[in-house]
């Protein structure tokens, strides 16, 4: 092998050695999220946009797209968790970040995790009315809306693991993963916001603008905070609003 060869190893070695997991590890990842929307065509998940709320078929079509999406979420994390373990650069509280071992920072948490979620709510609201003049029907949305307590419990579920699963895999596993393959935190930081927009594809073009704003939103509190807790609890809570509220209202 000759010099100019050997430093070509050396530099691609160097390369794979970096980041948090090895790059066949990434490519699986990726390669779900590549398969997600066949996936959900296939499977016919995604047809809840087109069933009213008052059609004898909604609860199925919700509980149908929940499980959908857990059955993928789970399988991300474990991918992601698995890739770490093994690789064994990071543990999964390093990933994670923050410390419990106090009730203040517990405290300190979600008081930031709660100020968010009013941030994310807000922002929301005013995106959803500037938005909904370019769509041609709001049924899609308002298709997500619980109308019983199984859809609620359904979507719940969904949303509070979206919050673990999403903020694990995209602003711990694929921040720290690009980053360190980057080299550069801003340009780590914008492939895995990408990522994350193409996760969302499913709600429609026009709803790609939120996504981003959010995924931006939870990228810096990740980054200010050095910690994942309250970006999981507020994308959890956020997400989970509709049904939280089914609930408060049927209590």
């Amino acid at each position: 092998m000759g010099p100019i060869q050997q430093q070509t190893e050396a530099i691609r070695g160097s390369w794979r050695r970096r980041g948090i997991a090895s790059p066949g590890n990434f490519a699986l990842l990726l390669g779900t999220f590549v398969l997600f929307p066949f996936a959900a065509r296939w499977t016919d998940a995604f047809a809840l946009g087109s069933i009213g709320l008052d059609s004898p078929l909604h609860t199925r079509a919700i509980v149908r797209f929940c499980l959908f999406l857990l059955v993928f979420e789970w399988a991300w994390f474990l991918i992601a968790w698995f890739g770490i373990r093994r690789f064994g650069r990071v543990t999964f509280a390093e990933l994670v970040g923050g410390s419990w071992n106090r009730a203040s920072r517990v405290v300190l948490d979600v008081g930031i995790a709660l100020a968010v979620l009013v941030i994310l709510l807000v922002l929301g609201s005013g995106l959803q009315q500037f938005l909904g003049r370019f769509e041609a029907s709001s049924a899609p949305l308002r298709s997500m809306v619980p109308q019983n307590a199984l859809e609620a419990c359904a979507f719940l579920a969904a949303a509070l693991t979206a919050g673990f699963v999403e903020e694990f895999v995209f602003r711990g596993y694929l921040q720290r993963q690009l980053t360190a393959w980057s080299g550069n935190v801003l340009l780590g930081s914008a492939l895995q916001i990408l990522l994350f927009i193409q996760g969302h594809y499913f709600q429609g073009l026009i709803r790609l603008i939120p996504v981003a704003v959010f995924g931006l939103l939870f990228t810096l509190l990740a980054l200010w905070r050095k910690s994942l807790r309250p970006g999981m609890i507020s994308h959890g809570l956020g997400d989970g609003f509709g049904p939280i509220l089914f609930f408060m209202k049927h209590l």
